[in-house]
């Protein structure tokens, strides 16, 4: 049975630009990491922006709060006019 076709859609190929491996942890005492997948006014990025898989995602949102209430990251960064 031949695979049904691709609808004139074009594939892309899922790329990480963070660059984590499939089976690598997210641990809340790396700062900079943490860092580099929030925006500048503290909210997480999105798993459509981050490009992870759900496992890495929901154990970055772990990371990342368990970092903000132990104080490594702040909650909110206010940004002056």
């Amino acid at each position: 049975m031949p695979k049904p076709e691709n609808k004139g859609k074009p594939t892309k190929a899922r790329r990480q630009p963070f660059k984590l491996k499939p089976n690598e942890t997210i641990d809340y005492k790396q700062v900079d990491v943490l860092l580099s997948f929030s925006t500048e006014h503290g909210k997480i990025k999105s798993r459509r922006s981050t490009n992870l898989t759900l496992k890495q995602q929901r154990q970055l949102s772990k990371s990342i709060k368990r970092a903000r209430f132990l104080h490594l990251l702040p909650f909110v960064t206010s940004v002056e006019n």
